[in-house]
């Protein structure tokens, strides 16, 4: 009888296994930003959607969709265990969408990088619709590893990094991938650290920095590696920016390093209270500089002296890179303060939330890059709504929820 019980509650046990393998785990949640084309919104959604936003009809509320919104669901395949069939679950997209003319280059954490096309999704055409310069790579079930920079594209071509395990080593690849047809055209030797980096293509060069604390150079034509390299003490934790022969990035020793190209010592160090996560973006000869210690530093890019008298100092950590509105600075807090600051002084205004003057502005996490479009500031955080914010008046204008089912 003993024994017989005992059976019973191994089955029980193991068709509690079967089950759970069967069900679809919920893939982690991105953070993938925001871009505009002048005229359509693209927003890329913590569950791995792009979605086309037309914002006049999305300011008066109008229904969802009106003409030429539309939103796209990127998946992968779960592999099946315990003799569970396999099947399509939400990606998990890190990167900002790229636009590449009417296309959007997405890369996934899954390793795969699609390109779609707007006509295509606004008609809710099977994907991929070849003759409209829609494509996946890897063509098969193939995957490549994951893929948490954004995809860069320079003329005809796509520029992608990623990262792969073996023997308890991570290394990182650049892959090139022809831009209207998703052929690939080289994929590089096998370089020393992780690669979570959005590449910088300059001047026929890709640069990229690795987290063990390289830079390296690549031909852009054919992938080969440069004779120049860069190695730091402790690694990198920011994509490179490449301005004027310099590269600009973030390490973990809580410093921004501006490092020549071709030089073996780096041109000046400033450092900061915590990690510049974020690329800097740059103004002139200024560069503005986002710190997770909450301080958004203003440099010059020459020497590295502050420009300011002072940081301008927010309510919470800087994990993305500030969005230029003008002479004005669109930064946000990790925790969803939103904030418009002047280039010049470093003066800056936060906007208060319109339902609850004790919460941040947008009331929940934020680590997808803001956008500037059509004289608005565009947010999306964590839960997937979309916050507009008018840089102008320093108010919230409305808001849209992502999730429309």
């Amino acid at each position: 009888m003993k024994s017989m019980r005992f059976g019973l509650i191994i089955a029980i046990l193991l068709a509690a296994a079967v089950f759970a393998g069967c069900m679809s785990r919920p893939a982690p949640e991105g953070f993938s930003g925001i871009v505009s084309d002048g005229d359509t919104l693209y927003v890329g959604s913590s569950d791995g959607r792009i979605v086309a936003l037309d914002t006049a009809q999305r300011a008066t509320n109008a229904a969802y969709p009106a003409p030429g919104e539309w939103e796209y669901g990127i998946t992968t395949e779960s592999g099946g265990t315990f003799g569970c069939s396999t099947s399509q679950v939400a990606s998990t997209v890190y990167g900002t969408p790229v636009l590449a003319d009417d296309h959007l280059c997405v890369g996934t954490y899954e390793g795969q990088v699609f390109m779609l096309d707007a006509g295509a999704r606004t008609a809710n055409s099977a994907f991929p619709q070849v003759r409209s310069g829609e494509w996946k790579y890897p063509r098969e079930d193939e995957e490549l590893g994951p893929i948490v920079g954004s995809p860069a594209i320079v003329g005809d071509t796509v520029f992608v990094c990623s990262s792969v395990s073996e023997k308890r080593r991570t290394y990182g690849i650049v892959y090139a991938i022809d831009k209207l047809y998703g052929d690939e055209l080289w994929v590089s030797d096998r370089l020393d650290g992780k690669l979570w980096v959005t590449p910088a293509v300059v001047n026929g060069m890709v640069y990229i920095s690795t987290y063990d604390g390289h830079i390296y150079a690549l031909s852009a034509d054919t992938g080969e590696l440069q004779s120049w390299s860069y190695e730091a003490e402790v690694g990198f934790v920011s994509s490179p920016l490449v301005q004027n022969g310099i590269v600009y990035v973030g390490s973990f020793d809580r410093t921004l390093q501006a490092v020549p190209l071709g030089a073996s010592a780096a041109q000046w160090s400033f450092e900061g209270g915590n990690w510049f996560w974020a690329m800097p973006v740059m103004i002139g000869d200024v560069l503005y500089a986002p710190s997770l210690d909450g301080s958004l530093y203003a440099l010059s890019a020459g020497s590295g002296s502050e420009v300011w008298a002072e940081p301008f100092v927010a309510s919470g950590p800087l994990a993305t890179t500030p969005v230029v509105m003008g002479d004005k600075l669109g930064l946000v807090t990790k925790d969803g303060d939103v904030y418009v600051v002047d280039v010049s002084t470093g003066r800056g205004t936060r906007i208060e939330n319109p339902d609850n003057e004790k919460a941040t502005t947008c009331d929940a996490s934020v680590v997808a890059p803001p956008a500037y479009h059509q004289g608005m500031m565009f947010v999306r955080t964590q839960k997937n709504v979309l916050w507009a914010i008018d840089p102008v008046a320093r108010k919230v204008d409305y808001t849209f929820a992502l999730d429309m089912e």
